[in-house]
């Protein structure tokens, strides 16, 4: 099986690779290069904590100073040398052995008083309390860290302290823990290369099985879901493409019923448009009077497919942003009443009673002919849904810088759960109604765009079997400045 080399998969496992070999040849460097001189300076970091020790507790009231010393080169396996200003010594104790403390001033052996005596001088040179040293000896396999450091004695005066502590090589522990060191690096390697494939594995299969549920997407199929696989980031992808989903089937849901409801709403018209023009044909053609009514007929019709495709097209251009609505200072007491009057006939011929409180001169800055459509709308929609009293109420009030529209129905209201999808496209063919509705369901989408250009607030209050109350509120137009500035007269 080929393998991909740029699939996160193998990425993923040859870093994590990379990573390992990087990591045991750093520790391979440790181990080799830098173990012995780490030894070393741990020992001398010790012995300059016990230095520190000894020059804080030496000298206190009640401190038995032999027994500090002694206890010191025993507990911590350390060559103690206390002497004098002349370098006699005072006590001598090699903690690494059985022998007990020496107080002879000739213990010293001529080449460990010259070591001393070089200590002296360097401490006298360098001004410090105390200095330290690590000495590689050729003869002797063992390296030694020395501390040396100047004490005042409350009896002696003046005395000099040495601490030294054996530091052993490591020529033969290395070669041990290099070969320690391989058999743990080639057990590290296996590991990786099995651990990190099903590691990548794991990480990449959330993402294939999105990518070829994607794939499935991408060919129609919206039953798809996504799934994350239960890593964080790969199920907030999986949430998101999920939603999207689910954008697509309400989108692919309301193509339907576009379909639908223009298929229905095209029907009807062209149908009698058809019937018409044949009973002209076969019947009317030679009667004036029937052929006229007849021809009235089918104008109509035509004029209500003429309205169809043009609402179509005006929630397109509304919702893609390409429609402009130009705003100057209009009279929307005026936009109403011309609207009302439209509705005049249904009142007489249908029985329709519109109660209406409409305040005089209400001026706003928006679109006369864009406001009718929002008053006619609305008001349609109320003819519509209204009870069998057949009562729509119409109040358009101002109230300080405010004015408020609204407009109710006696009809069975909305329920509650369907109150935000009113404003949908097409929302009237998802519910059902005790009389038919006359309209292509997209009035109130019309509504919604046109009063958010006009930067508007707007609603419904309505609840199951109360009716409902459509409204919107809008800034009123400012007062125009009517002072004038008095015109100088001759004198």
């Amino acid at each position: 099986m080929a393998v991909n080399t740029r699939g996160l998969s193998f990425r993923t496992w040859r870093t994590l690779t990379l990573f390992t070999c990087a990591f045991l040849a750093l520790m391979a460097l440790c181990v080799v290069v830098f173990l012995e001189p780490f030894c070393q300076h741990i020992e001398l970091w010790e012995l300059e904590r016990l230095g520190a020790r000894l020059e804080s507790e030496y000298g206190q009231d009640g401190q038995d100073r032999f027994e500090l010393l002694d206890g010191l080169a025993r507990d911590n396996d350390l060559r103690v040398i206390a002497l004098t200003e002349s370098l006699d010594v005072i006590l001598l104790r090699d903690g690494f052995t059985s022998h007990p403390a020496s107080t002879d001033p000739d213990a010293l052996t001529d080449a460990q008083r010259q070591t001393v005596a070089a200590l002296r001088q360097d401490l006298l040179d360098s001004g410090d309390r105390h200095i330290h040293r690590f000495v590689t000896n050729t003869s002797d396999p063992l390296h030694v860290v020395i501390y040396f450091t100047h004490l005042q004695d409350p009896e002696l005066g003046p005395i000099y302290v040495y601490l030294s502590s054996a530091v052993p090589p490591l020529t033969e522990t290395i070669p041990a823990l290099e070969i320690e060191f391989a058999i743990v690096a080639a057990i590290m390697m296996i590991l990786t290369v099995f651990v990190g494939l099903g590691l990548s594995r794991r990480l990449a299969s959330p993402l294939i099985a999105l990518t070829t549920a994607a794939q499935r997407l991408g060919h129609g199929d919206l039953t798809v879901e996504f799934d994350g696989g239960g890593v964080t980031e790969t199920e907030q992808l999986a949430q998101t493409l999920n939603y999207a989903t689910g954008e697509l089937r309400d989108i692919q849901r309301d193509r339907q019923e576009l379909l639908a409801n223009v298929s229905h709403d095209l029907k009807t018209p062209l149908t009698i448009v058809k019937i018409y023009a044949e009973t002209i044909r076969d019947v009317s053609g030679d009667n004036p009077s029937l052929r006229q009514t007849h021809c009235e007929t089918i104008i109509e019709e035509a004029n209500r497919l003429t309205d169809l495709v043009n609402e179509i097209l005006e929630i397109s251009s509304l919702e893609s942003g390409s429609a402009t609505i130009p705003l100057s200072p209009i009279n929307l007491t005026d936009c109403l009443k011309e609207t009302l009057s439209r509705f005049a006939i249904m009142a007489e011929s249908s029985g329709y009673v519109f109660h209406r409180a409409v305040d005089p001169d209400i001026h706003i800055i928006g679109n006369a002919h864009y406001m009718q459509r929002v008053f006619y709308n609305l008001i349609g929609n109320a003819v519509n849904y209204t009870g069998l009293d057949k009562i729509v109420n119409v109040n358009l009030t101002r109230s300080e810088r405010r004015v408020r529209f609204e407009v109710s129905d006696t009809g069975p209201g909305i329920p509650p759960d369907k109150v935000a999808s009113i404003w949908d496209r097409y929302y009237k063919s998802r519910t059902n109604h005790s009389r038919p509705v006359i309209g292509s369901g997209i009035g109130l989408s019309i509504v919604k765009h046109i009063l958010l250009a006009h930067r508007a607030r707007f609603g419904v209050i309505s609840g199951s079997a109360v009716g409902s109350t459509f409204w919107f509120e809008c800034e009123l137009a400012p007062e125009p400045d009517n002072t004038t500035t008095p015109v100088p007269q001759p004198a």
